[in-house]
């Protein structure tokens, strides 16, 4: 029992202190705390300050190094940007703006749910598969070409300089013209002595589309299909498939970095068996979409059954051309089907490809929705063909 002096001063203490925190009449509450926190702005990714250099020399777009900023104020260089400003905004005009517009409405579902875009037989064909799936993170092109290197002028290279881009200019005409990569006139401008492989191009089209490079990785696979990154030293004398490259980048301005990866593989059944370390990775990559166009038809042949099953099994959304996947291999208990433009029998390079099915298909005018850009091997008509195929 506590003695009761204790108790007294103790209420007086409680008494006390409540008298302190009572506010007298009349008087006003103390502001609230007040968030006075700086709100952080995320950092951009690093940049690669060689590979964006030299990509923007190639794209034409401004250098701050030497020597390319001393060859951009050529009269040469002046010409080549100039033409290339002028083809590009041809390009645009006629082909990417609707391709952007096409795909907001009519690929609305594929482009939210893409996160990896698989496009086998793409080569260096990376602006389509930017433009198609723009929300993609991974885009994982695959195809036979090299993957060269990226140039490299000293002050003294003007005539070098020259030749190259010269060279650059002839390997992208088809490209501009047609919509893709024709795969004779590829072999002989991506020569080692020209642009020297695929990378060049990727950079190019990454750079024109308002993009940083923030790092260039060399890919290549163990024996049990994973992969291995390191430095990217260029192109080595003696190469052996499968093996790639992995270019980091992010739109300017933007702090979302996305890759963009080729692979230089045969996909015919003889290299592309179940056991092989590119066929494990890819067994095992979760991709949502696969894109093929300009394919040659190549999956239309037993030789070519692993990919065409590969792709099969693994997507939930499948966009492409009649040189794709043939049109009976998706059956509509499995696959919703979607038409676009207008089929016509192979051009005259390839025979034995016609699709029946495809062609009856498209003559019910309840299932085929026009095609507003071209996109295809079917250039000197436009008559164009996509197929779009939704997993149920």
């Amino acid at each position: 029992m506590k003695p009761k002096g204790v108790e007294i001063a103790v209420l007086g203490a409680v008494l006390l202190m409540f008298a302190c925190q009572s506010k007298p009449a009349g008087a006003s509450a103390s502001p609230a705390p007040q968030d006075v926190s700086v709100p952080v702005e995320k950092a951009e990714p690093p940049v690669d300050p060689v590979y964006n250099e030299i990509a923007s020399f190639l794209a034409g777009r401004p250098c701050a190094t030497s020597p390319y900023k001393e060859f951009q104020e050529t009269e040469e260089y002046r010409a080549f940007a100039a033409a290339l400003d002028k083809s590009w905004a041809d390009l645009e005009t006629k082909r990417l703006q609707l391709m952007r517009d096409w795909t907001g409405t009519e690929l609305a579902d594929a482009v939210a749910a893409t996160t990896t875009l698989f496009y086998p037989f793409g080569g260096p064909d990376a602006l389509t598969a930017l433009v198609l799936f723009p929300k993609a993170s991974r885009y994982l092109l695959l195809g036979l070409e090299f993957v060269g290197r990226m140039p490299e002028f000293d002050i003294g290279d003007a005539a070098k300089v020259s030749a190259y881009f010269q060279n650059l200019q002839a390997s992208l005409t088809d490209f501009f013209n047609k919509s893709y990569f024709i795969t004779k006139n590829m072999n002989e401008e991506l020569a080692g002595d020209k642009v020297d492989g695929v990378l060049p191009l990727l950079c190019f089209f990454l750079k024109r589309s308002g993009n940083m490079i923030s790092s260039v990785k060399r890919l290549e696979f163990t024996e049990k299909g994973e992969i291995l990154e390191s430095a990217y030293p260029g192109e080595p004398k003696k190469f052996r498939r499968p093996y790639g490259i992995r270019v980091s980048f992010f739109a300017d301005g933007t702090d979302v970095l996305k890759e963009m990866s080729y692979i230089s593989c045969d996909l015919a059944d003889a290299a592309f068996r179940k056991e092989k370390p590119v066929t494990v990775y890819l067994s095992g990559l979760p991709f949502e979409t696969t894109f093929v166009k300009s394919a040659s038809y190549l999956m239309h042949y037993k030789e070519f059954s692993n990919i065409r099953n590969l792709i099969l099994d693994r997507s939930r959304f499948v966009l492409e051309d009649d040189t794709g996947i043939p049109y009976k291999d998706f059956p509509p208990e499995t696959w919703e089907s979607r038409l676009y433009g207008e089929y016509i029998k192979p051009v005259a390079d390839f025979s034995g490809v016609d699709q029946p099915d495809l062609k009856e298909a498209y003559t019910d005018p309840a299932k085929v929705k026009s095609l507003p850009f071209h996109l295809g091997y079917h250039w000197g008509t436009n008559k164009d063909s996509l197929l779009y195929f939704v997993k149920k």
